[in-house]
Protein backbone atom coordinates (compact mmCIF):
# COMPACT_ATOMS: atom_id res chain seq x y z
CA UNK A 1 0.00 0.00 0.00
CA UNK A 2 1.37 3.46 -1.29
CA UNK A 3 1.90 5.42 2.01
CA UNK A 4 2.28 9.27 2.72
CA UNK A 5 6.16 8.95 2.72
CA UNK A 6 5.99 6.83 -0.96
CA UNK A 7 3.33 10.08 -1.98
CA UNK A 8 6.25 12.43 -1.26
CA UNK A 9 8.97 11.27 -2.62
CA UNK A 10 7.24 10.78 -5.61
CA UNK A 11 5.98 14.67 -5.96
CA UNK A 12 9.76 15.49 -5.18
CA UNK A 13 10.66 13.43 -8.14
CA UNK A 14 8.15 15.19 -9.86
CA UNK A 15 9.52 18.64 -9.16
CA UNK A 16 13.05 18.02 -9.42
CA UNK A 17 13.03 16.08 -12.39
CA UNK A 18 11.91 19.34 -14.67
CA UNK A 19 15.85 20.27 -13.77
CA UNK A 20 17.55 19.32 -17.20
CA UNK A 21 20.89 21.59 -16.51
CA UNK A 22 24.53 19.95 -16.02
CA UNK A 23 25.84 17.52 -17.86
CA UNK A 24 27.05 13.59 -18.14
CA UNK A 25 30.78 13.67 -17.27
CA UNK A 26 32.56 12.89 -20.27
CA UNK A 27 35.98 12.88 -19.16
CA UNK A 28 35.88 8.69 -18.42
CA UNK A 29 33.97 7.90 -21.81
CA UNK A 30 32.24 4.98 -20.92
CA UNK A 31 30.24 7.29 -18.23
CA UNK A 32 28.92 9.21 -21.50
CA UNK A 33 27.25 5.88 -22.67
CA UNK A 34 24.10 6.36 -19.74
CA UNK A 35 20.93 7.67 -20.18
CA UNK A 36 21.25 11.31 -19.05
CA UNK A 37 17.53 11.17 -17.32
CA UNK A 38 17.83 8.44 -15.35
CA UNK A 39 16.66 9.26 -12.33
CA UNK A 40 16.16 7.01 -9.10
CA UNK A 41 15.49 7.67 -5.20
CA UNK A 42 15.70 5.75 -2.20
CA UNK A 43 15.29 5.71 2.02
CA UNK A 44 16.82 3.48 3.99
CA UNK A 45 15.21 3.60 7.54
CA UNK A 46 16.73 3.02 10.59
CA UNK A 47 14.86 -1.17 10.92
CA UNK A 48 16.01 -1.54 7.59
CA UNK A 49 12.55 -0.57 5.92
CA UNK A 50 13.44 0.59 2.28
CA UNK A 51 11.50 3.64 0.06
CA UNK A 52 12.53 2.50 -3.61
CA UNK A 53 11.34 5.28 -6.17
CA UNK A 54 12.41 5.76 -9.92
CA UNK A 55 15.20 4.48 -11.45
CA UNK A 56 16.05 2.26 -7.87
CA UNK A 57 17.03 -0.69 -9.74
CA UNK A 58 18.98 0.96 -12.13
CA UNK A 59 23.18 0.00 -11.87
CA UNK A 60 25.07 2.73 -12.11
CA UNK A 61 29.48 2.58 -11.17
CA UNK A 62 29.74 4.45 -7.58
CA UNK A 63 32.73 6.45 -8.53
CA UNK A 64 34.08 8.64 -5.85
CA UNK A 65 31.11 7.43 -3.28
CA UNK A 66 33.69 4.54 -2.96
CA UNK A 67 35.82 6.61 -1.07
CA UNK A 68 33.95 7.03 2.32
CA UNK A 69 33.78 3.45 2.33
CA UNK A 70 37.96 2.36 1.41
CA UNK A 71 38.46 4.88 4.33
CA UNK A 72 36.55 3.22 6.64
CA UNK A 73 37.86 -0.42 5.07
CA UNK A 74 41.81 1.50 5.56
CA UNK A 75 40.29 2.87 9.11
CA UNK A 76 38.96 -0.57 10.62
CA UNK A 77 42.30 -2.00 9.15
CA UNK A 78 44.76 0.22 10.49
CA UNK A 79 43.66 2.23 12.99
CA UNK A 80 43.19 6.27 13.42
CA UNK A 81 46.58 7.21 13.99
CA UNK A 82 48.21 4.81 11.69
CA UNK A 83 46.07 6.55 8.90
CA UNK A 84 46.17 10.16 10.00
CA UNK A 85 50.06 10.13 9.62
CA UNK A 86 49.18 9.57 6.25
CA UNK A 87 46.03 11.52 5.13
CA UNK A 88 44.59 14.55 6.86
CA UNK A 89 40.50 15.22 7.57
CA UNK A 90 40.74 18.79 7.00
CA UNK A 91 38.84 20.41 3.76
CA UNK A 92 40.48 20.80 0.78
CA UNK A 93 38.58 24.09 -0.62
CA UNK A 94 39.54 22.80 -3.81
CA UNK A 95 38.08 20.59 -6.36
CA UNK A 96 37.91 16.68 -6.26
CA UNK A 97 40.72 16.03 -8.65
CA UNK A 98 43.15 18.76 -7.73
CA UNK A 99 46.70 18.13 -6.09
CA UNK A 100 46.38 19.00 -2.81
CA UNK A 101 48.26 18.41 0.28
CA UNK A 102 49.17 19.74 3.57
CA UNK A 103 52.44 20.84 4.78
CA UNK A 104 53.79 17.62 5.86
CA UNK A 105 53.09 16.40 2.23
CA UNK A 106 49.72 14.44 3.11
CA UNK A 107 46.55 14.37 1.12
CA UNK A 108 44.48 16.97 2.73
CA UNK A 109 41.33 14.61 3.23
CA UNK A 110 40.51 10.99 1.78
CA UNK A 111 37.60 12.44 -0.02
CA UNK A 112 39.92 13.71 -2.96
CA UNK A 113 41.09 12.02 -5.13
CA UNK A 114 45.20 11.84 -3.63
CA UNK A 115 43.50 11.10 -0.26
CA UNK A 116 41.55 7.73 -2.47
CA UNK A 117 44.94 6.62 -3.89
CA UNK A 118 46.86 7.19 -0.66
CA UNK A 119 43.77 5.03 1.36
CA UNK A 120 43.73 2.15 -1.27
CA UNK A 121 47.60 2.26 -1.59
CA UNK A 122 47.13 1.86 2.21
CA UNK A 123 45.49 -1.41 1.59
CA UNK A 124 48.55 -3.16 -0.10
CA UNK A 125 51.97 -4.21 0.63
CA UNK A 126 54.04 -1.38 1.66
CA UNK A 127 56.44 -2.79 -0.72
CA UNK A 128 57.94 -2.03 -3.94
CA UNK A 129 58.89 -4.12 -6.57
CA UNK A 130 60.64 -2.43 -9.28
CA UNK A 131 61.26 -5.58 -12.14
CA UNK A 132 57.30 -5.27 -12.47
CA UNK A 133 56.32 -1.64 -12.45
CA UNK A 134 55.02 -2.28 -15.73
CA UNK A 135 51.65 -4.19 -14.37
CA UNK A 136 52.12 -6.65 -17.01
CA UNK A 137 49.33 -9.79 -16.29
CA UNK A 138 51.33 -11.63 -14.81
CA UNK A 139 53.22 -9.43 -12.14
CA UNK A 140 53.30 -10.11 -8.48
CA UNK A 141 51.40 -6.25 -8.15
CA UNK A 142 48.39 -7.54 -10.26
CA UNK A 143 47.94 -10.28 -8.25
CA UNK A 144 48.27 -8.22 -4.81
CA UNK A 145 45.35 -6.15 -6.36
CA UNK A 146 43.35 -9.11 -7.27
CA UNK A 147 43.98 -10.20 -3.56
CA UNK A 148 42.97 -6.53 -2.22
CA UNK A 149 40.10 -6.07 -4.40
CA UNK A 150 38.00 -9.50 -3.59
CA UNK A 151 38.78 -8.03 -0.27
CA UNK A 152 37.43 -4.71 -0.62
CA UNK A 153 34.52 -5.69 -2.49
CA UNK A 154 33.49 -8.22 0.50
CA UNK A 155 33.73 -4.96 2.68
CA UNK A 156 31.40 -2.92 0.23
CA UNK A 157 29.41 -5.85 -0.47
CA UNK A 158 28.54 -6.16 3.28
CA UNK A 159 28.06 -2.78 3.75
CA UNK A 160 25.13 -2.63 0.93
CA UNK A 161 23.79 -6.20 1.77
CA UNK A 162 24.46 -7.89 -1.31
CA UNK A 163 27.28 -8.66 -3.61
CA UNK A 164 28.42 -6.14 -5.55
CA UNK A 165 30.34 -6.65 -9.19
CA UNK A 166 32.68 -4.33 -11.26
CA UNK A 167 31.99 -2.35 -14.49
CA UNK A 168 34.96 -3.91 -16.61
CA UNK A 169 33.85 -1.27 -19.56
CA UNK A 170 33.79 1.62 -17.42
CA UNK A 171 37.18 0.40 -15.42
CA UNK A 172 39.07 -0.01 -19.02
CA UNK A 173 37.65 3.50 -20.14
CA UNK A 174 38.97 4.73 -16.71
CA UNK A 175 42.63 3.39 -16.93
CA UNK A 176 43.13 4.60 -20.99
CA UNK A 177 41.84 8.22 -19.29
CA UNK A 178 43.02 8.51 -16.04
CA UNK A 179 46.39 10.39 -16.76
CA UNK A 180 45.75 13.19 -13.81
CA UNK A 181 45.25 10.26 -11.32
CA UNK A 182 48.33 8.69 -12.80
CA UNK A 183 50.02 11.89 -12.30
CA UNK A 184 48.56 12.39 -8.49
CA UNK A 185 50.23 8.26 -7.50
CA UNK A 186 53.18 9.82 -8.80
CA UNK A 187 53.26 12.90 -7.21
CA UNK A 188 52.78 11.01 -3.59
CA UNK A 189 55.45 8.96 -4.94
CA UNK A 190 57.59 11.50 -5.55
CA UNK A 191 56.80 13.15 -2.16
CA UNK A 192 58.18 9.80 -0.78
CA UNK A 193 54.85 9.32 1.02
CA UNK A 194 53.37 6.18 -0.95
CA UNK A 195 54.77 3.39 0.12
CA UNK A 196 53.33 1.10 -2.03
CA UNK A 197 53.97 0.46 -5.47
CA UNK A 198 52.10 3.92 -7.47
CA UNK A 199 50.45 1.87 -10.28
CA UNK A 200 49.16 -0.85 -7.85
CA UNK A 201 47.44 1.75 -5.84
CA UNK A 202 45.93 3.74 -8.79
CA UNK A 203 44.69 0.42 -9.87
CA UNK A 204 42.89 -0.65 -6.90
CA UNK A 205 41.73 2.92 -6.70
CA UNK A 206 40.18 2.80 -10.23
CA UNK A 207 38.58 -0.56 -9.52
CA UNK A 208 36.67 0.42 -6.79
CA UNK A 209 35.35 3.66 -8.43
CA UNK A 210 34.10 1.13 -11.06
CA UNK A 211 32.04 -0.91 -9.35
CA UNK A 212 28.14 -0.94 -10.25
CA UNK A 213 25.69 -0.06 -7.21
CA UNK A 214 21.83 1.09 -7.10
CA UNK A 215 20.25 3.76 -5.14
CA UNK A 216 18.97 1.07 -2.85
CA UNK A 217 22.53 -0.04 -2.25
CA UNK A 218 23.86 3.47 -1.51
CA UNK A 219 20.42 4.09 1.07
CA UNK A 220 21.54 0.83 2.40
CA UNK A 221 25.30 1.72 2.84
CA UNK A 222 24.38 5.14 4.38
CA UNK A 223 22.24 3.85 7.03
CA UNK A 224 24.87 0.88 8.12
CA UNK A 225 27.15 3.79 8.55
CA UNK A 226 23.97 5.92 10.11
CA UNK A 227 23.46 3.14 12.63
CA UNK A 228 27.08 2.88 14.34
CA UNK A 229 28.39 0.47 11.61
CA UNK A 230 25.65 -2.40 11.62
CA UNK A 231 23.60 -2.99 8.57
CA UNK A 232 19.79 -2.47 9.20
CA UNK A 233 18.89 -5.18 6.70
CA UNK A 234 21.21 -8.19 7.80
CA UNK A 235 22.03 -7.07 11.20
CA UNK A 236 25.82 -7.61 10.81
CA UNK A 237 28.13 -5.33 12.45
CA UNK A 238 30.12 -4.02 9.65
CA UNK A 239 32.30 -1.39 10.97
CA UNK A 240 32.75 -0.41 14.88
CA UNK A 241 30.89 2.65 15.88
CA UNK A 242 33.86 4.81 16.29
CA UNK A 243 34.98 3.96 12.77
CA UNK A 244 31.40 5.46 11.46
CA UNK A 245 31.46 8.69 13.92
CA UNK A 246 35.06 9.22 11.71
CA UNK A 247 33.90 8.68 8.69
CA UNK A 248 30.48 10.85 8.87
CA UNK A 249 32.49 13.43 10.04
CA UNK A 250 34.71 13.84 7.40
CA UNK A 251 31.43 12.89 5.05
CA UNK A 252 30.26 16.71 6.47
CA UNK A 253 33.59 18.63 6.09
CA UNK A 254 34.48 16.80 2.64
CA UNK A 255 32.40 14.73 1.24
CA UNK A 256 30.75 17.66 -1.44
CA UNK A 257 34.12 19.29 -2.15
CA UNK A 258 34.79 22.87 -2.46
CA UNK A 259 30.81 22.83 -2.32
CA UNK A 260 30.95 21.05 1.13
CA UNK A 261 30.41 24.77 3.23
CA UNK A 262 26.99 25.15 1.31
CA UNK A 263 25.73 21.87 1.21
CA UNK A 264 26.48 21.90 5.09
CA UNK A 265 24.22 25.02 5.82
CA UNK A 266 22.01 24.18 3.57
CA UNK A 267 21.14 20.38 3.56
CA UNK A 268 22.68 20.06 6.49
CA UNK A 269 23.80 15.52 5.87
CA UNK A 270 26.75 13.85 5.91
CA UNK A 271 27.04 13.66 2.38
CA UNK A 272 29.62 11.76 -0.75
CA UNK A 273 28.64 12.08 -4.04
CA UNK A 274 30.12 10.58 -7.61
CA UNK A 275 31.00 11.39 -10.72
CA UNK A 276 28.78 8.58 -11.99
CA UNK A 277 25.68 11.04 -10.69
CA UNK A 278 24.93 9.37 -7.27
CA UNK A 279 24.68 10.95 -4.01
CA UNK A 280 24.74 9.19 -0.39
CA UNK A 281 23.51 11.28 2.25
CA UNK A 282 22.92 10.26 5.69
CA UNK A 283 21.11 11.20 9.01
CA UNK A 284 22.95 9.93 11.65
CA UNK A 285 21.09 7.35 13.85
CA UNK A 286 17.71 7.74 11.63
CA UNK A 287 18.45 6.74 7.84
CA UNK A 288 20.30 6.58 4.27
CA UNK A 289 19.85 8.24 1.09
CA UNK A 290 20.60 7.15 -2.43
CA UNK A 291 19.75 9.52 -5.41
CA UNK A 292 20.80 8.93 -8.51
CA UNK A 293 20.96 11.65 -11.56
CA UNK A 294 24.18 11.68 -14.04
CA UNK A 295 23.50 15.37 -15.17
CA UNK A 296 26.43 17.37 -12.66
CA UNK A 297 26.88 20.35 -12.08
CA UNK A 298 30.47 22.19 -11.98
CA UNK A 299 31.54 20.84 -8.97
CA UNK A 300 30.98 17.56 -9.96
CA UNK A 301 27.47 16.78 -7.65
CA UNK A 302 24.33 15.71 -9.17
CA UNK A 303 22.67 18.69 -10.00
CA UNK A 304 18.82 16.90 -9.67
CA UNK A 305 20.68 14.87 -6.68
CA UNK A 306 21.84 17.95 -4.80
CA UNK A 307 17.88 19.36 -5.51
CA UNK A 308 16.00 15.93 -4.01
CA UNK A 309 18.43 16.07 -0.93
CA UNK A 310 17.73 19.91 -0.38
CA UNK A 311 13.60 18.88 -0.56
CA UNK A 312 14.14 15.92 1.86
CA UNK A 313 16.17 18.20 4.51
CA UNK A 314 13.88 21.21 4.51
CA UNK A 315 10.35 19.23 3.69
CA UNK A 316 11.37 16.50 6.65
CA UNK A 317 12.92 18.42 8.86
CA UNK A 318 16.05 15.89 8.42
CA UNK A 319 19.19 18.44 8.86
CA UNK A 320 21.28 17.28 11.19
CA UNK A 321 21.82 20.32 13.38
CA UNK A 322 17.85 20.10 14.59
CA UNK A 323 17.33 20.24 17.96
CA UNK A 324 15.75 17.40 19.24
CA UNK A 325 16.52 15.54 22.35
CA UNK A 326 15.98 12.08 20.93
CA UNK A 327 16.88 10.83 17.66
CA UNK A 328 13.56 8.44 17.07
CA UNK A 329 10.55 7.40 19.15
CA UNK A 330 10.35 4.81 20.48
CA UNK A 331 6.92 2.29 20.86
CA UNK A 332 6.63 2.02 24.35
CA UNK A 333 3.32 -0.15 24.88
CA UNK A 334 0.71 -1.91 22.63
CA UNK A 335 -2.43 -3.38 24.21
CA UNK A 336 -6.49 -3.49 23.47
CA UNK A 337 -8.87 -1.63 25.94
CA UNK A 338 -10.07 -4.52 27.57
CA UNK A 339 -8.24 -3.18 30.79
CA UNK A 340 -10.69 -0.29 30.94
CA UNK A 341 -14.51 -0.92 31.99
CA UNK A 342 -17.49 -0.42 29.62
CA UNK A 343 -18.64 3.19 30.13
CA UNK A 344 -22.23 3.48 32.42
CA UNK A 345 -23.84 5.72 29.61
CA UNK A 346 -24.93 2.83 27.49
CA UNK A 347 -27.72 0.61 27.35
CA UNK A 348 -27.37 -2.62 29.08
CA UNK A 349 -27.50 -4.45 25.59
CA UNK A 350 -24.70 -2.21 24.11
CA UNK A 351 -22.25 -2.61 27.41
CA UNK A 352 -22.96 -6.63 26.29
CA UNK A 353 -21.52 -5.89 22.75
CA UNK A 354 -18.69 -3.57 23.85
CA UNK A 355 -17.53 -6.14 25.87
CA UNK A 356 -17.44 -8.48 22.61
CA UNK A 357 -14.85 -6.13 20.90
CA UNK A 358 -12.71 -4.75 23.58
CA UNK A 359 -9.76 -6.35 21.03
CA UNK A 360 -10.66 -4.25 17.78
CA UNK A 361 -9.71 -0.86 19.46
CA UNK A 362 -5.74 -1.36 19.94
CA UNK A 363 -3.72 1.45 22.00
CA UNK A 364 -0.08 2.49 20.52
CA UNK A 365 1.91 4.02 23.75
CA UNK A 366 4.43 6.55 22.05
CA UNK A 367 7.84 8.53 23.90
CA UNK A 368 10.30 10.58 23.17
CA UNK A 369 10.72 13.33 20.17
CA UNK A 370 8.87 12.65 17.13
CA UNK A 371 10.33 13.77 13.97
CA UNK A 372 10.10 12.33 10.36
CA UNK A 373 11.57 9.23 11.09
CA UNK A 374 10.14 8.06 14.61
CA UNK A 375 7.03 9.18 12.74
CA UNK A 376 7.66 6.63 9.75
CA UNK A 377 8.38 4.46 11.55
CA UNK A 378 4.87 4.50 13.84
CA UNK A 379 2.89 5.22 11.25
CA UNK A 380 4.14 2.52 9.32
CA UNK A 381 3.65 0.29 12.38
CA UNK A 382 -0.06 0.69 12.83
CA UNK A 383 -0.49 0.62 9.18
CA UNK A 384 0.88 -2.99 9.27
CA UNK A 385 -1.14 -3.97 12.48
CA UNK A 386 -4.25 -2.19 10.68
CA UNK A 387 -6.21 -5.49 10.12
CA UNK A 388 -6.25 -6.06 13.93
CA UNK A 389 -8.07 -3.50 14.90
CA UNK A 390 -11.34 -1.34 13.77
CA UNK A 391 -10.04 1.76 15.38
CA UNK A 392 -6.56 2.85 16.89
CA UNK A 393 -6.03 5.17 20.15
CA UNK A 394 -2.34 6.87 19.91
CA UNK A 395 -1.28 8.16 23.14
CA UNK A 396 1.38 10.62 22.94
CA UNK A 397 1.45 11.50 26.48
CA UNK A 398 5.30 10.70 26.96
CA UNK A 399 6.07 12.88 23.52
CA UNK A 400 7.92 15.90 24.65
CA UNK A 401 8.15 17.44 20.79
CA UNK A 402 6.14 17.12 17.49
CA UNK A 403 7.41 18.42 14.83
CA UNK A 404 5.56 20.07 11.83
CA UNK A 405 6.07 16.55 9.36
CA UNK A 406 5.42 14.14 11.93
CA UNK A 407 2.22 16.17 13.06
CA UNK A 408 1.27 16.15 9.62
CA UNK A 409 2.11 12.22 9.30
CA UNK A 410 -0.36 11.52 12.12
CA UNK A 411 -2.98 13.15 10.98
CA UNK A 412 -2.72 12.18 7.46
CA UNK A 413 -2.78 8.45 8.85
CA UNK A 414 -6.32 9.36 10.31
CA UNK A 415 -7.82 10.59 7.63
CA UNK A 416 -6.65 7.37 5.64
CA UNK A 417 -8.20 5.18 8.53
CA UNK A 418 -11.45 7.29 7.95
CA UNK A 419 -11.22 6.67 4.21
CA UNK A 420 -11.31 3.30 5.42
CA UNK A 421 -14.13 3.01 7.53
CA UNK A 422 -11.91 2.93 10.99
CA UNK A 423 -10.99 5.68 12.66
CA UNK A 424 -7.76 6.86 14.84
CA UNK A 425 -7.89 8.79 17.92
CA UNK A 426 -4.77 10.87 19.82
CA UNK A 427 -4.37 11.03 23.33
CA UNK A 428 -2.79 14.45 24.25
CA UNK A 429 -3.06 15.75 28.18
CA UNK A 430 -0.12 18.13 27.36
CA UNK A 431 -1.34 19.74 24.18
CA UNK A 432 1.54 18.93 22.42
CA UNK A 433 -0.27 18.16 19.22
CA UNK A 434 -2.10 21.85 19.54
CA UNK A 435 1.36 23.84 20.80
CA UNK A 436 2.87 22.77 17.52
CA UNK A 437 -0.10 23.50 15.22
CA UNK A 438 0.70 27.27 17.03
CA UNK A 439 3.91 26.95 16.76
CA UNK A 440 4.46 26.49 13.12
CA UNK A 441 1.31 28.06 12.24
CA UNK A 442 2.92 30.95 10.23
CA UNK A 443 6.23 28.90 9.02
CA UNK A 444 6.92 29.84 5.43
CA UNK A 445 7.44 26.53 4.53
CA UNK A 446 4.65 23.68 4.83
CA UNK A 447 5.32 20.38 4.80
CA UNK A 448 4.00 18.85 1.97
CA UNK A 449 3.68 15.62 2.73
CA UNK A 450 0.86 14.95 0.19
CA UNK A 451 -1.61 14.97 2.72
CA UNK A 452 -5.32 15.82 2.19
CA UNK A 453 -5.63 19.77 2.03
CA UNK A 454 -7.90 19.51 5.36
CA UNK A 455 -5.27 17.58 7.18
CA UNK A 456 -2.25 19.24 6.71
CA UNK A 457 -1.51 20.02 10.18
CA UNK A 458 -3.24 23.07 10.69
CA UNK A 459 -7.01 22.51 11.59
CA UNK A 460 -7.53 24.28 14.74
CA UNK A 461 -10.31 21.79 15.72
CA UNK A 462 -7.93 19.10 15.98
CA UNK A 463 -11.04 16.03 15.70
CA UNK A 464 -10.54 13.35 17.73
CA UNK A 465 -7.49 14.53 19.99
CA UNK A 466 -8.68 13.97 23.64
CA UNK A 467 -7.02 15.02 26.74
CA UNK A 468 -7.27 11.76 28.36
CA UNK A 469 -7.73 7.71 27.89
CA UNK A 470 -10.62 7.48 29.19
CA UNK A 471 -12.09 10.12 26.95
CA UNK A 472 -10.55 8.35 23.92
CA UNK A 473 -11.74 4.94 24.99
CA UNK A 474 -15.74 7.18 25.78
CA UNK A 475 -15.37 8.15 22.05
CA UNK A 476 -14.27 4.44 20.78
CA UNK A 477 -16.95 2.82 22.64
CA UNK A 478 -19.71 5.50 20.47
CA UNK A 479 -17.59 4.84 17.13
CA UNK A 480 -18.40 0.94 17.55
CA UNK A 481 -21.61 1.60 18.54
CA UNK A 482 -22.83 3.93 15.72
CA UNK A 483 -21.03 1.89 13.29
CA UNK A 484 -23.36 -1.44 14.19
CA UNK A 485 -26.70 0.62 14.14
CA UNK A 486 -25.01 2.32 10.65
CA UNK A 487 -24.73 -1.39 9.37
CA UNK A 488 -28.57 -2.26 10.81
CA UNK A 489 -27.58 -4.41 13.25
CA UNK A 490 -30.00 -4.28 16.32
CA UNK A 491 -29.65 -5.60 19.77
CA UNK A 492 -31.69 -8.55 20.40
CA UNK A 493 -34.58 -7.50 18.65
CA UNK A 494 -34.58 -3.28 20.35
Amino acid sequence: MSTPVDGYLRHIMTLCATDRAGAVADYIPELTRVDPDGYGLSLCMHDGHLYSHGDSAEQFTIQSISKALTYALVLTRLGPREVDAKIGVEPSGEAFNEISVDGARRPKNPMINAGAIMSASLLLPQVRDADSATMGSESPEVRTVDAVFDDLVSFYSACAGRRLHIDDAVYRSERRTGARNRAIAYMLDSFGVLDADPEAALDLYLRQCSLRVTTDDLAVIGCTLATGGVNPRTGRQIVSPEVAQRVLSVMTTCGMYDGAGDWVSSVGLPAKSGVGGGILAILPGQLGIGVYSPRLDAHGNSVRGIDTCRHLSTDLGLHMFNVTRESRVTMRATYDIGEFEVGADWTERERGYLRTCRDRVRVYELQGDLTFSGAEAAMRRLETDADHYDLVIIDISRIGIIDPVARTMVLSFKHRLAERGRKAMVVDPDGVLRASVERHRHDHVVPDIIAPEALRGFDPTLPHVHATMEDAVSDAEAFQLKRRYTRGEMFGGA
